[in-house]
């Protein structure tokens, strides 16, 4: 490995902190403006949420003057983007990350972990709330499914962009409040899946609506606590919890084992689609 190929290796890595890092501090004038303003606890937990557009200017303008290609890989495959950016690869992500974050509490519920009652419909705050989880969970995959990865693939392979935009994207996630074992298990199979998303789907569109359905089913339909936030303003209300194998009352269901086991059989699922005439994936050969 030269030298150059040696630096390269580090820069994605240093940028994604930096677009991270950068794009919160750019929206935080605003941020804090509004939060003297709102007094309103719901609000404000949307608000957290929006601070994530930052991420996106930065990291959009960076790759369009800086990596043209990437930049491209966003767009929709109508427009020379990945073929699989589409509003139906879209409408599956969120279908499969609302169906996965339900099966998690279905189990924990039915393990007495849980206990919900119905707190209120607002559909205006439901709608504006799907908007907002989107640019804080379509942030996170932009930079680490959509520059990251496409950075380290493009020179390195597929492999090592899945490892290291899967350990980027848990050590990001390490400093959140309630953070379990089982949770950092469960980021990095996560990773994996949207990884695939983007390497056998090719739709970052697709990882991008599942990381949404995902945290907005958690957070605003269920009432429980996204990354260890709970919003005050849910759909259903957590009235009582408590701590197994299925459930973490510190980091919610992502600290349960259900999550996990989810993931894991949607990897499967994914690559034993990749098998054609019994041959292994180019994927499985490449670790192998």
């Amino acid at each position: 490995m030269d030298k150059q190929k040696r630096h390269f290796f580090l820069v994605p890595i240093i940028m994604s902190v930096v677009f991270f890092g950068s794009g919160q501090f750019l929206s935080a004038p605003v941020y804090l403006i509004c939060r003297t303003a709102i007094k309103d606890a719901g609000t404000m937990f949307l608000l957290e949420y929006t601070i994530f557009l930052g991420i996106w200017i930065v990291t959009l303008l960076y790759c369009r003057f800086a990596e043209i290609e990437i930049f491209n890989s966003f767009k929709s495959g109508r427009r020379g983007g990945r073929k699989g950016n589409t509003f139906k690869n879209l409408a599956i992500g969120l279908l499969i990350g609302f169906v996965l974050n339900g099966l998690c509490a279905f189990v924990a519920f039915l393990h007495n972990d849980l206990v919900l009652s119905f707190s209120s419909f607002d559909i205006v705050y439901l709608v504006f709330g799907l908007l907002t989880v989107f640019i804080q969970s379509g942030a996170e995959e932009l930079v680490a499914r959509g520059y990251l990865y496409g950075a380290i693939e493009s020179r390195y392979g597929v492999v090592i962009a899945f490892i290291i935009n899967s350990l980027l994207f848990a050590a990001l996630h390490g400093a959140n409040h309630g953070i379990t074992f089982i949770a950092i298990i469960h980021l990095i199979a996560t990773s994996v899946v949207m990884s695939l998303c983007v390497w056998r789907y090719d739709s970052l569109w697709m990882a991008m609506g599942i990381h949404t359905a995902w945290n907005y089913t958690q957070s605003l339909l269920l009432g429980l606590p996204n990354s260890g936030i709970v919003s005050e303003k849910a759909l259903l209300h957590l009235d009582a919890a408590s701590d197994s194998l299925f459930y973490s009352s510190a980091f919610g269901l992502e600290g349960g084992i259900t999550a996990v086991i989810l993931q894991l059989a949607l990897i499967a699922v994914m690559q034993k689609q990749h098998f054609d005439n019994g041959k292994q994936s180019e994927f499985i050969r490449r670790i192998l």
